[in-house]
């Protein structure tokens, strides 16, 4: 039998930053009891905050879980803890005391992973640093200042938090097979195919709303019941049936397991997508190894019934890939090319044909019209985190990490705001006008009869213009309330935009090369000169924005033009 070591409960592994500044790694005991202290998470790497937050989440729906809850339960079970500012103590010493054995990262019974797990064959592990996202390799990587010699072993805090981080975000491609699976093929296994090879939590574009402190941020996220679904039926809280992995009588099979869908929130949160084993030094004081292979395995389209950390899209696509009766609907994830803001129709768009926002924004629209007296809006401003990773060749390696935040009135939650049509109205146009800017700029490199790297210096000024009016757009969106007349807010925001790119068309010609009276032939749309160039700026700005004042839209041309 194996000693149990490192009580998740006990020991200090997850890192958290105070609201006095000072960082910290504490204990899961700790990290309630000071929740209201605590700032927020951290990590080895951004991404691991949303799978720790997701572990905490699926404590909360089981701690205080009340079997078969009434909405009216569950508002008031809500509105009790957040007023308190605080956690029941009481509950979660019950609850962890309980379960108590099934917390030890290493034992008898491992924390997310499957005892006497082994490969099949001589092969008696693989190197940490495979669960380890950021350690530089050949094609593997991330932006790291990491080592590659100092992953040949971490400490237990440092992996149980790769461990987490692993069961969510794992690569896809070929595994070693371990005792146990049926699946091998040639002696390699593969991610069944029409299910996502990546962990979860990779194959949606994960999103999470942020409060003053950590306790405001769990309760934010902790969605209790979901309008749009039978809250009977679909039962988010008080599902008894729905539990996490370390409440199983037995742990997971060695097995992969082609489940296809989740039976409620907590699973989807510990969702088990690899069959893992941690292998430690003989002294126990370092993890030198790790054996990992599939293990659950789950559909990537209409889970939104209990993924609540995601927009939806339907996709007729998909329906004919796939050979469904009506279009799936599919996790909307996020662009790394793009900031939020760029992104955010999905998240807060209720169209006439469904209502596809993330089931958490559904949420905070019930805390902020239902629960909540409005004497008690202090959520009057949220900020919405975006976190996921990227892929490339197959899935098979990480390419990069996203790590996005934008602050919203919590009012750009309520389905029925007319200014979220004017929020969508000004994205919409700016990407018009960006476009519009880069057009300028390949013109007038037609124009010189420069066409070489036309292409490349364009997209150099698109996002050149993106990055410039990132911090405009930040914070229009934090101001806009229900103060603002969205029309006329709206207009303001477009005109301040037209002013910008104006200006950077014109900083971009008073420094390159066009001859003022130049002209070529630059193929479909005829001859191309400067003041031609111009004058289509000029116009698709007026058409994608709207018209400037004269005294705004005039600028000094190169040469006197």
């Amino acid at each position: 039998m194996t000693d149990n070591v490192f009580s998740l409960l006990d020991e200090h592994w997850i890192p958290v930053s105070y609201l006095d500044g000072h960082p910290a790694e504490i204990s899961l005991r700790e990290i309630f009891l000071d929740a209201p202290k605590i700032k927020e998470l951290s990590g080895d790497i951004p991404q691991q905050k949303l799978p720790l937050m997701r572990f905490l989440l699926a404590i909360m729906y089981r701690a205080y879980c009340i079997d078969g809850a009434d909405e009216e339960q569950m508002r008031e079970l809500w509105e009790g803890i957040y007023s308190s500012g605080q956690f029941n103590e009481d509950a979660l010493d019950y609850y962890f005391g309980e379960w108590a054995d099934r917390f030890f990262l290493l034992g008898e019974r491992p924390f997310f992973q499957v005892p006497g797990l082994q490969y099949v064959g001589s092969k008696p592990y693989s190197p940490v640093s495979e669960m380890i996202a950021d350690v530089p390799k050949p094609d593997k990587y991330l932006f790291s200042m990491r080592d590659l010699r100092a992953a040949d072993s971490l400490l237990p805090a440092e992996a149980a938090r790769w461990l987490v981080f692993l069961q969510a975000y794992d690569t896809a491609g070929i595994k070693t097979p371990v005792e146990g699976n049926t699946h091998v093929n040639k002696g390699k296994v593969y991610a069944p195919k029409g299910m996502l090879g990546t962990g979860w939590l990779g194959g949606i574009g994960g999103l999470y709303a942020e409060g003053r402190n950590l306790f405001e941020t769990l309760m934010l996220n902790w969605v209790l019941y979901d309008t749009k679904f039978d809250s009977e039926r679909y039962r988010l809280f008080g599902n008894n049936q729905d539990i996490p992995v370390w409440e199983r009588e037995d742990p997971p099979s060695t097995d992969l397991n082609d489940q296809n869908r989740f039976v409620g929130p907590v699973q989807a949160m510990t969702w088990q997508s690899r069959r893992v084993r941690l292998v430690p030094s003989e002294d126990n004081a370092r993890i030198i190894g790790i054996m990992s292979c599939y293990g659950d395995v789950v559909a990537p389209y209409n889970t939104d019934v209990f993924e609540k950390m995601t927009a939806w899209r339907s996709s007729v696509t998909q329906q004919k890939k796939l050979g469904l009766p009506a279009p799936p609907h599919m996790p909307v994830v996020h662009d790394a090319g793009k900031a939020l803001w760029r992104g955010l129709e999905p998240i807060l768009c209720a169209s006439d044909e469904g209502d596809s926002r993330p089931g958490l924004i559904r949420w905070l629209e019930e805390i902020r019209t239902e629960i909540l007296e409005s004497e008690k809006h202090v959520l009057d401003l949220v900020t919405i985190h975006a976190q996921g990773m990227t892929y490339g060749t197959q899935s098979s390696v990480f390419e990069t990490g996203i790590d996005d935040t934008l602050s919203l009135n919590s009012v750009m939650f309520r389905h029925d705001y007319s200014g979220i049509a004017s929020v969508l109205d000004v994205v919409k146009c700016t990407d018009g006008a960006v476009l519009a800017l880069s057009q300028f700029v390949r013109n007038l490199r037609a124009a010189s009869g420069d066409k070489g790297k036309s292409t490349e210096t364009a997209e150099q000024v698109r996002e050149w213009a993106y990055a410039d009016l990132d911090g405009l757009f930040r914070d229009e969106l934090a101001a806009f309330d229900e103060t603002q007349d969205p029309i006329e807010y709206a207009n303001a925001w477009k005109d301040e935009i037209h002013r910008r790119l104006l200006q950077m068309g014109w900083e971009y010609l008073d420094q390159s090369s066009v001859p003022v009276f130049g002209e070529h032939e630059s193929g479909v749309v005829g001859v191309m000169g400067a003041s031609r160039a111009q004058l289509l700026f000029q116009s698709k700005l007026n058409k994608e924005l709207g018209f400037l004042e004269e005294k705004d839209a005039s600028r000094p041309n190169k040469g006197g033009m």
